[in-house]
């Protein structure tokens, strides 16, 4: 009996053994060096992108150690599975191989195969092996940076608005990709309206400078400050103080080059309100639901968009440039609200639901606009039968 329980101990003890022996694993190392100094790049970010996922969606998250560089640039990684890797390195000021291309950490899941050939011959990679330590170095090229100052047309300065690039991708100007440690290249601007934008691969950009309206709730409390924030009404200007991108100026750039007065004027006495209400066709009461868009005349793009909620008694639409619109009306609705209380603590205080009572149908209106316009009566008329709301 006794010899018995011994070899069940001894079964047990070794599948316990074996079901507790960690994963195969490695530690990648290197250092991070500048490549217009020579010198170590200090506290740089460095991060490590599962190669194998390139090219097909993973079924699950995949998610990588990020490590800053010690002050003689050096860097460790444990616990690495054995794979091929992409290695994404970044410093304020400096461009990785990876945004010199000009794509971003997600598109290497996306690829295409001759972006594919392109990442492997320019992006540097390591093969981890089990139990194996691996060794890469990587040069960080000095990017171009670009600076201005962005003012309201009477000559006062446009602090703390908020200042981003853009770049052309298949015909349309568009975000720089970014990685997870490209929150330097957009910025806002200072007391004196100046903004400086470092880090950039050479290419061809625009400057968009975005007015901003948000909606914020505070809350104030024994237990601290709470704080809430909606998008409200926002407006982009582009470099050369244009509205749209078609009209504005691009402008490209060298590695390593420091450009200069790249400006933004906002002209601001050609903005303007644009305040009015829907009513029904039958009887001319007020409906307070639907989304309001102004569309540009020209291609219907948006140039602005509200939706009627519990607190609006018509729609408000602010810093609308002069132009030719057609204002364009869907899901307008008479609609019940109802104030909820959210749990103590929670910002906002409250949620609000909302019931059709009755819809209406679309409308497109033409609408000229060179001034402030106040008052607008737009007419909607009764749904048509047969038709759902939701899709006009």
């Amino acid at each position: 009996m006794m010899k018995f329980c011994w070899l069940g101990l001894f079964f047990l003890s070794s599948v316990l053994s074996v079901a507790q022996k960690p994963a195969p694993s490695s530690t990648v190392s290197g250092r991070v060096f500048c490549s217009d100094t020579n010198a170590p790049a200090r506290m740089a970010m460095v991060m490590l992108e599962p190669a194998e996922t390139a090219g097909r969606q993973p079924s699950k998250a995949i998610y990588s150690q990020a490590v800053r560089t010690l002050l003689d640039g050096s860097f460790s990684i444990p616990h690495v599975a054995p794979g091929m890797y992409y290695l994404i390195a970044s410093a304020p000021g400096y461009v990785s191989p990876l945004a010199a291309l000009g794509v971003s950490p997600e598109d290497l899941v996306k690829q295409d195969d001759s972006l594919k050939q392109k990442i492997n011959s320019m992006v540097p990679h390591v093969i981890v092996q089990a139990n194996l330590p691996a060794s890469i170095d990587v040069t960080l090229e000095r990017g171009a940076a670009v600076s201005g100052t962005v003012l309201y047309d009477d000559g006062s300065p446009a602090t703390g608005l908020d200042v981003s690039l853009l770049v052309r991708r298949k015909d349309k100007w568009v975000p720089i990709p970014s990685g997870p440690f490209d929150s330097f290249r957009h910025t806002e601007t200072d007391d004196r309206g100046t903004y400086r934008i470092s880090g950039l691969p050479a290419q061809e950009y625009l400057v968009a400078v975005t007015l901003r309206l948000d909606k914020v709730t505070y809350e104030f409390g024994n237990g601290g400050t709470g704080m809430s924030m909606s998008a409200g009404f926002s407006l982009p200007v582009y470099s050369g103080g244009a509205w749209r991108t078609k009209d504005a100026t691009p402008f490209s750039v060298k590695l390593g080059e420091e450009r200069h007065g790249e400006d933004v004027q906002i002209a601001i006495s050609r903005l303007h309100t644009v305040r009015g209400t829907l009513t029904a066709a039958h009887d001319g009461h007020v409906v307070n639901g639907g989304s309001i868009q102004l569309l540009h005349a020209d291609d219907k793009s948006e140039a602005a968009k509200v939706d009627l909620t519990k607190d609006d008694n018509g729609f408000l639409f602010q810093f609308i440039p002069d132009g030719d619109y057609i204002l364009h009306v869907v899901n307008a609705s008479d609609t019940e609200y109802e104030e909820i209380p959210n749990p103590p603590g929670t910002v906002p205080p409250s949620r609000i639901k909302s019931q059709v009572v009755r819809s209406y149908g679309p409308v497109d209106e033409p609408l000229h606009v060179d001034r402030d316009i106040i008052g607008l009566a737009v007419s909607v008329p009764d749904l048509a039968p047969g038709k759902v709301p939701g899709n006009q």
